[in-house]
């Protein structure tokens, strides 16, 4: 895997992560001031809005926390994010357009 491969890869692993730790906070009824709250190092509401839109990103430390408190095993977890990585890194074989003769207004014949 090249640089370019491997930097898109990471960029597509943290859109699953930030979208995957929202979906969790929303199925757990949570709000994302009680996460903060909730986390072993507390943080603002502000820097869990952050971490879900992209602005900035957490630490491992941190994303294992988050998997704790919604009960989650990070194998898992990551074994997820490696399904997603793989479906969207293999490519669909191209399927062939049916071959059509045309017609005889396309060749121009009356």
């Amino acid at each position: 895997m090249n640089t370019r491969q491997r930097l898109n890869w990471l960029n597509s692993a943290r859109r699953d992560i930030q979208a995957s730790m929202r979906t969790l906070r929303i199925q757990q009824k949570m709000s994302q001031a009680e996460l903060a709250k909730k986390m072993s190092v507390p943080v603002d509401q502000s820097t869990i809005s952050n971490w879900e839109s992209g602005k900035t990103i957490m630490d491992l430390e941190q994303l294992l926390d988050i998997l704790m408190i919604f009960g989650k095993d990070w194998k898992s977890f990551f074994g997820l994010l490696a399904d997603n990585a793989e479906r969207r890194t293999t490519k669909k074989p191209k399927q062939k357009e049916p071959h059509m003769e045309p017609n005889a207004e396309d060749k121009g014949e009356d």
